[in-house]
């Protein structure tokens, strides 16, 4: 029985020596190549024995980044996997591509109306815009990657974009109100009042308590803010209280200051007006008021839903009545928020239709008669975009993603592939190009959180279009030269059940040559 036990101890012991050491092989192997070209990038793979892609072992290495040697270029396998677990023992194989030179440039920005360049803000959505001295358009915005901001829009200079305000919001607010003074921007968010520098963007702290507040506005050096059932008139930029107006009419939801006094509407659709007490201003019976907003001298613009679903822009003067009207089209959807100007006869409207948010600006004619678009963006839904027709459309099920692309021939190597597919991918590194079993070969973007790419290629000239969505707008590269890939083998690796391995080179494996 203790032969027996003496057995069965050196048998564990030897099966245990048998075993790769722990983290992989005892010596990282050596794998060494002759690079298929002169310069670009280098991606390098090894598969095991049923040609599966294990372990990336070079992700669009340049050059300089492997060890020169006599016989080519070189870098070591640890015998790891890319999960970090030692490769069983067995044949493995070493193979890679070089990518030359792939250009790649920004095309277009599909979908989203915002968006004008690659500097444009990536404006999401927005909840709140108003006009500005000079004809620039303030919006509280909502950024990709999941942010807030206050972002300044001049429409009619070259100078587009100056973003005065970005902090991390993961959940948007549910109700957003914005205003401005001569120098200072005032945002509303779920209750709270916050303000910012309209020049220099920085946040001003506002005295007193101004929690749960339900309306705000301003104008010149005035600010209005409802709150607990009363309308408090503040001197800027001191904040200092030069009146109240109290017992204001219930669940108001939109206020616009007035040269004196102040317009507001209800929440049932009704219109008042205080100047030294609240008072309501009639509106046609078949109509509701759902906001308000300061139009030049004792003007204010109001947004109008009509029982049939319609909705319109309407210029009021307290004394004198309606004065313009303004009603989207058929197609324009309906209007949900207006802010005018108290400079200029301009406003701003939001406008919904179905998978589209719209945001026009809309100047009143010099001859007091007709009206003129300034800009008119759009965010089209665009989760699902795709292919329709050889077009690109905001929603498709044809939504390619691999493509057949021939390969530069390697001169060394007369067997090496002459064709390859390649696959769009999108992940938490950026996006980019692959083969089909994974092997990155191109980087398109470093930029995450792009839920959909799609990839449409030329054969005359060999070129792509790489596509990216994500969700609110489409990114457009162009891919030129996709061609200029070229296949090598770099030869196999045996590792051994004690954990050893041997590299041979691809040079080595080739038959000697006929005499």
């Amino acid at each position: 029985m203790a032969l027996l036990h003496l057995v069965l101890f050196l048998f564990s012991v030897l099966a245990a020596a048998a075993q790769p050491a722990a983290g992989g092989v005892r010596q990282p192997v050596e794998i060494r190549f002759v690079p298929a070209g002169s310069s670009g990038t280098v991606s390098l793979g090894i598969y095991d024995s049923s040609g599966k892609l294990i372990r990336v072992l070079c992700d669009e290495w340049t050059f300089n980044r492997f060890r020169i040697g006599l016989n080519g270029l070189a870098t070591t396998w640890d015998g790891l996997n890319d999960e970090g677990l030692p490769a069983p023992p067995g044949s493995y194989h070493a193979s890679g591509f070089v990518v030359g030179n792939i250009t790649v440039s920004g095309e277009a920005f599909h979908f989203n109306d915002w968006i004008e360049s690659a500097d444009s803000p990536r404006i999401v959505s927005t909840a709140a815009c108003q006009p500005l001295p000079g004809g620039d358009v303030l919006i509280a915005a909502r950024l990709s990657g999941a942010l807030g901001a206050l972002v300044r829009y001049s429409p009619e200079s070259e100078a587009r974009w100056r973003t005065l305000i970005t902090e991390d919001r993961p959940v948007p607010a549910a109700k957003v109100g914005l205003a401005v003074s001569s120098s200072m921007a005032f945002v509303l968010l779920d209750g709270k009042l916050r303000a910012a520098g309209l020049q220099s963007g920085d946040e001003t702290p506002v005295p007193g308590e101004w929690q749960d507040c339900q309306a705000v506005a301003a104008r010149g050096d005035r600010l209005a803010v409802l709150q607990n059932g009363t309308v408090r008139f503040l001197d800027l930029p001191d904040f200092s209280l030069r009146g109240e107006a109290v017992a204001a009419p219930p669940e108001i939801v939109s206020l616009a200051l007035l040269v004196n006094g102040v317009v507001a509407a209800a929440r049932d659709g009704t219109l008042w007006r205080w100047d030294t007490a609240w008072t309501r201003i009639d509106t046609p019976v078949d109509t509701r008021v759902r906001a308000v907003s300061s139009g030049v001298g004792d003007t204010f613009w109001l947004l109008e839903e009509r029982v049939n679903g319609g909705t319109g822009i309407i210029l009021c003067s307290p004394t004198e009545g309606r004065l313009a009207e303004w009603v989207p089209g058929p197609a324009d959807g309906n209007a949900f928020a207006v802010a005018g100007s108290p400079d200029t006869d301009f406003f701003v409207v939001g406008l919904a239709a179905p998978d589209i948010q719209r945001t026009v600006g809309i100047k009143r004619g010099a001859d007091g008669k007709g009206w003129q678009f300034v800009f008119d963006k759009r965010i089209t839904t665009s989760t699902n975009f795709g292919r329709r027709d050889g077009r690109l459309v905001p929603s498709s099920n044809d939504l390619p993603v691999e493509a057949k692309v021939g390969l530069v021939e390697n001169l060394l190597d007369s067997t090496a592939p002459r064709d390859l597919v390649v696959r769009a991918v999108t992940g938490r590194s950026g996006t980019g190009l692959t083969t089909i079993d994974g092997l990155p070969l191109l980087h398109i973007t470093d930029q995450p959180g792009f839920a959909r790419v799609m990839l449409v290629t030329e054969t005359d000239p060999p070129r792509a279009h790489f596509y990216q969505g994500d969700g609110t707008s489409v990114e457009e590269y162009s891919l030129g030269n996709l061609g200029e890939i070229v296949s090598f083998d770099a030869g196999s690796v045996e590792l051994d059940a004690f954990g050893e391995a041997v590299h041979t080179s691809a040079s080595e494996e080739a038959p000697p040559a006929a005499p």
